[in-house]
């Protein structure tokens, strides 16, 4: 019995560029972010004023965070109101029992190892979605307030502390809300690892060319062909 591969546009344009900008953005902000809360690097001897050095680890790290905000409105953007069947939020329905049932409980034991046939998707799985929805979405939501939110401290009564300052009084203070910040930053290390496991498994197992599909946008459909 032979194999059937069909090539299938999945990925478009839109969908490729923010996986990438928000790659590069994400791993910037965690790079520059564990600087800013533990410089690993001693300023010189001499007058403060002299040297800035932390003010260009800031500066990055707004820098990336202006740029990983805009990226995620735009996603949401294409999410609600795009014309791409595979990258709106209209498949992901986990308040409904069936979209607990039998397809999410066999990718799950797919990924376990304890199955041996592979749930053929074209676009997100069932526990890609969650995970998505767990650790991009929410993830990304809650950074986006809590940095809004500290960023208003350089500038009181500014735009965004208006906007944004609720969510210090709403955790207790301004330590409080940079140490949840910190702490909800390594999701984001946890998410990737658990993605580059999915990623390279699904290449390996079903040869659905996952990885390049998120460079050239083609996935590859797989089906047995009938003897």
């Amino acid at each position: 019995m032979g194999r059937i591969i069909e090539e299938i546009y999945v990925w478009r344009l839109p969908v490729r560029f923010y996986h990438w900008v928000n790659a590069i953005c994400t791993v910037m902000l965690l790079l520059t972010g564990m600087y800013i809360a533990a410089p690993v690097i001693n300023p010189p001897l001499g007058e403060a004023v002299w040297y800035n050095g932390m003010s260009w680890w800031r500066y990055l790290h707004f820098a990336a965070a202006f740029i990983f905000i805009a990226n995620f409105l735009f996603r949401m953007y294409w999410a609600l109101f795009g014309d791409d069947k595979y990258a709106r939020f209209g498949g992901f329905q986990p308040w409904s029992p069936s979209w607990w049932g039998k397809p999410f409980r066999e990718q799950v034991e797919s990924y376990l190892f304890l199955r041996r046939d592979e749930p053929n998707y074209v676009g997100h799985n069932p526990v890609a979605a969650l995970a998505h929805f767990i650790f991009i979405f929410c993830g990304s939501t809650f950074m986006i307030l809590s940095g809004l939110a500290m960023y208003g401290e350089n500038n009181p009564g500014g735009f965004s502390e208006s906007l944004f300052g609720w969510m210090i009084p709403l955790f207790g203070g301004s330590y409080a809300l940079h140490f949840a910040h910190h702490l909800l930053a390594w999701i984001f290390p946890i998410y990737l690892i658990m993605h580059l496991y999915a990623v390279f498994r699904h290449d390996v197992v079903d040869r659905t060319s996952v990885t390049s599909s998120i460079v050239t946008g083609y996935k590859h459909k797989v089906e047995e062909e009938p003897s």
